[in-house]
């Protein structure tokens, strides 16, 4: 989970700067709740779904700003994603832009469309199965066929990817291991992800069906933060970068 929601950064506040803003928080959730026929607590277990059930004094702790740094962060996170404009509503203040429309705007302004690709993997080594019926794949994969990316690009650094799936997006990790989301683009064309000794690793989608939207972002900073909303902040005359996207559609 990112450290920051918005400009907020919840793991660092001290508690007394963090009441007056758990007190708002709290508002924006009742607002929300009121607002879709549902008692407060049936919201927060909606937000916290994964943890245990909260009890019921949870709600009066909130009301008084009693709750932890990470459970704020995670509640005002749940709310940006699900509940925008109402939390914008009731909070205005700790609701001032949308994470999500930013970096779709950064998006649709930067994409490239065509020099990022699919490929067909078959070989569970992660190399790429040489024969003439292997080639590119852009429209449509099989689910749980495994496949990568390969990008085309002048740029030589970082790469982050990103997928949207039904209107959410969603990190990709690029790294030799799904700790680490950074890849390295050393070459072009170059083959995405790859793990440690160079070999493409196999992606694969095994339950969504439909259309998918991959993007994947390459810049000579490897120090790019990985925050999708501090990304929709780079401007192409500030940061070296590139977005490249493509649409994926995934079938039984």
């Amino acid at each position: 989970m990112d450290e920051n929601s918005g400009d907020i950064d919840w793991l660092r506040l001290s508690k007394a700067e963090r009441v007056p803003l758990t007190k708002d928080l709290y508002h924006a959730v009742s607002g929300v709740a009121d607002a879709n026929d549902v008692t407060i607590l049936e919201l927060i277990d909606k937000a916290f779904i994964g943890l245990p059930a909260v009890g019921t004094d949870y709600a009066s702790n909130f009301r008084r700003g009693n709750i932890s740094a990470a459970k704020a962060l995670l509640m005002h996170r749940w709310l940006e994603e699900n509940h925008f404009d109402l939390a914008q509503k009731f909070a205005s203040d700790l609701f001032q832009t949308n994470p999500k429309s930013a970096w779709d705007r950064f998006v649709d302004t930067n994409a490239i469309v065509g020099r990022l690709r699919v490929f067909h993997l078959k070989s569970e080594s992660g190399l790429i199965e040489r024969d003439d019926e292997v080639s590119e794949i852009d429209d449509v994969i099989r689910l749980t066929q495994r496949f990568c990316f390969k990008l085309t690009t002048d740029l030589r650094g970082a790469a982050l990817a990103f997928q949207k799936y039904d209107g959410r997006w969603h990190k990709l990790p690029l790294g030799a291991d799904t700790r680490n989301l950074k890849g390295n683009v050393a070459d072009s064309p170059e083959l995405l992800p790859r793990n440690k000794l160079g070999n493409p690793i196999g992606l694969r989608e095994n339950d969504d069906a439909g259309n998918h939207e991959f993007v994947v972002l390459v810049s000579d900073n490897r120090t790019l933060p990985t925050d999708m909303k501090k990304l929709a902040r780079l401007e192409p005359s500030s940061a070296k970068f590139e977005l490249h996207r493509i649409g994926v559609k995934f079938v039984t």
